[in-house]
């Protein structure tokens, strides 16, 4: 009778072992690391196929904790972000209708000073003089939401 060994990880002693099994096993051992080796083979000559599709996807599983550790910087940094446009949101509604409708309209409504300027018939320096105020009290006002 011939002897099968496969290697089985010893999880007390954190090292390969070869162990004797019987043919049966022996057989459904190989088919498992047979098809284990065939589809890593297959799913690189598939990524390689397909590389300007890959998207870098297999860099990142390359350094899957910089990958990790990307997204979630990623992730503070879009709650930050939404933190400070709540705040904003917060901080508007301390001013004069006439105040945000002066702010929508040079940083939302694509209008230079100028252009609201001889909308509403000021100077140009008046709607400059009047953002630069304003803009100040938003600052003020937003350092309370921190």
């Amino acid at each position: 009778m011939k002897d099968y060994k496969v290697s089985v990880f010893n999880t007390i002693t954190k090292k390969y072992e070869m162990v004797t099994v019987t043919e049966e096993v022996y057989q459904v051992y190989r088919k498992a690391c047979w098809d284990t080796n065939n589809n890593d083979r297959s799913y690189r000559k598939h990524i390689d196929g397909q590389s300007d599709m890959s998207f870098g996807f297999e860099d990142h599983f390359e350094n899957l904790d910089a990958y990790v550790d990307d997204c979630a910087r990623r992730h503070e940094e879009a709650i930050e972000a939404r933190e400070r446009h709540e705040a904003l949101e917060e901080a508007m509604k301390i001013l004069s209708t006439r105040d945000r409708n002066l702010i929508h309209a040079i940083f939302y409504g694509g209008y230079s000073e100028k252009e609201y300027a001889e909308k509403l018939g000021v100077t140009q320096q008046a709607i400059h003089k009047k953002k630069k105020k304003i803009l100040e009290q938003l600052r003020k006002e937003m350092e309370k939401f921190s």
